[in-house]
């Protein structure tokens, strides 16, 4: 499991699978896919969230899928002020903060695949056919909590240098 990688280097507990989790994550990726949707997060906050979208011609592995799903997360922790949460900009942090949130013990994930034609208009599509990728993960307990000292206490420094998983990663 790839979150585990990343989420040991910020002392996190790894995460284990939840069926029920991956329940809810795959009914919104079947959601996202069959309205071709950008992406949109579940209105149900029963879990913390992160979603992954990806458009091509060609299809990765799963193997690719999946790390370029995390690695797209961890990416946001360049340059992350550990000591100071106040700022935080979600939109921009927050899938790398929810990775690595220390108290969230469990996750579920959902893929669902979408054919576009190009011809529909959606700015989150490519103009031309392609194949839509969407990844769901839900976390249980979520993370992101609101509060500094939530925080502070979750999304720890690295125990060691990150610059090597920071570097643009060849996944092909």
């Amino acid at each position: 499991m790839y979150h585990n990688v990343y989420r040991k280097v910020h002392d996190a507990y790894p995460l284990v699978h939840d069926d029920y989790a991956a329940l809810h994550a795959q009914y919104w990726a079947n959601h996202l896919a069959s309205t071709l949707s950008c992406i949109s997060h579940d209105p149900a906050k029963r879990f913390g969230e992160n979603i992954f979208f990806y458009a091509a011609t060609v299809l990765p592995s799963e193997t690719v899928l999946a790390k370029m799903t995390v690695h797209s997360f961890f990416i946001e922790s360049k340059d992350y002020n550990y000591n100071n949460h106040e700022n935080l900009d979600y939109h921009t942090r927050g899938h790398f903060t929810q990775l690595v949130w220390r108290s969230t013990k469990k996750l579920g994930i959902g893929v669902a695949i979408a054919y576009s034609s190009g011809n529909h208009g959606n700015p989150c599509m490519p103009n031309f056919p392609a194949t839509a990728i969407y990844v769901v993960i839900k976390y249980d307990p979520p993370g992101n909590v609101h509060s500094l000292r939530h925080y502070s206490n979750n999304v720890l420094p690295p125990t060691i240098p990150i610059s090597h998983l920071l570097s643009d990663v060849q996944f092909w």
